[in-house]
């Protein structure tokens, strides 16, 4: 009832956006006619965090996965799945659609090793720029993850010390340099004024108490993503895991969400809010509004478990 109540109220001020967003975004948009996508999957010790909310951070993780498959999207999509853990990584599925690619990530299980992120992050864009050649495809590498870097192999491109600045001004030779470098250039050792070549998403897990992972590598990972033209999520251990569709953080999406993403509908980002932009392409477009509908009503009616200390678990 609520869906058709809103629907109806809605209708003129959808359609009379539509015109107004063809016109603004009809020749700055480039032409992609598919999206390919690695999603990788940190299987790390530390992922085991218990959060508040009493789940841990890798079943939430699978859980925002399955959320990112099943948006809707504009393109077509193509998923593959990585883990990684230890001092590598596992192809866990190669390319294929939505459905089969939720049927894994609900297979997949935590593991106990440190963070190879560095590694796991270059091959994966490696990977990217390698599938589908002839394609016009935009590549995703699309990032869950609770920690920076600390187990890449010293015999890989993309093994570096930390950086000892923040971002944008990265060490060189860093793996934050090099990581950079590979999602803009394809060659870890190569900057380039150019755009980045691949969109950098990152949801990552952290505890505000104890500040982990560090700030430099929550500013890394943001400013990657920005710059990328990708989404950044951050996701702290006392808060309610993030929901396609909601704009207030509140875990409920309602008619508070969906007339909010009216307000800014047609709208590029900005002037428009990045909160109504579910699906972080910088524009509110018809894909926001399905996601928004998708989930009407999701998180509304749950009894929601209280509070229970973070329990944070070290790699």
């Amino acid at each position: 009832m609520l869906t058709r109540t809103l629907n109806r109220w809605a209708s003129r001020t959808v359609a009379g956006a539509a015109l107004a967003l063809a016109l603004m975004s009809g020749t700055a948009a480039h032409a992609f006619t598919e999206e390919h996508v690695i999603i990788l999957l940190d299987r790390s010790g530390s992922m085991m965090t218990t959060r508040a909310s009493g789940q841990t951070r890798f079943a939430d993780a699978l859980v925002r996965g399955r959320d990112f498959v099943n948006m809707a999207n504009a393109l077509p999509r193509l998923f593959a799945v990585w883990s990684f853990e230890g001092a590598s990584y596992r192809r866990e599925q190669g390319f294929q659609d939505g459905p089969t690619t939720v049927a894994t990530l609900s297979r997949l299980t935590s593991g106990v090793g440190a963070t190879p992120l560095a590694l796991a992050v270059c091959d994966a864009a490696d990977e990217l720029l390698q599938f589908g050649p002839g394609i016009d495809a935009r590549k995703v590498v699309h990032l869950i993850s609770d920690g920076e870097e600390n187990s890449t192999p010293e015999t890989t491109l993309c093994f570096g010390p930390p950086s000892t600045t923040r971002y944008p001004d990265l060490t060189e030779g860093s793996w934050e340099w090099k990581v950079r470098n590979m999602l803009k250039t394809g060659d870890p050792l190569r900057d380039s004024p150019n755009p980045f070549q691949l969109i950098f998403d990152a949801d990552v897990f952290f505890n505000h108490l104890t500040l982990a992972p560090e700030p430099f590598f929550l500013s890394f990972v943001q400013g990657v993503t920005k710059a990328s033209g990708g989404r950044y999520t951050p996701i702290d251990d006392v808060r309610p895991l993030p929901i396609p569709g909601d704009t207030d953080g509140n875990g409920c999406i309602n008619s508070v969400d969906y007339r909010f993403m009216l307000d800014n509908y047609g709208l590029n980002v900005p002037p428009g809010s990045p909160a109504a932009d579910f699906n972080g392409d910088r524009v509110i477009d018809f894909t926001d509004y399905a996601i928004v509908i998708a989930n009407l009503g999701r998180g509304c009616n749950a009894v929601l478990p209280p509070l229970l200390p973070v329990h944070e678990v070290r790699e």
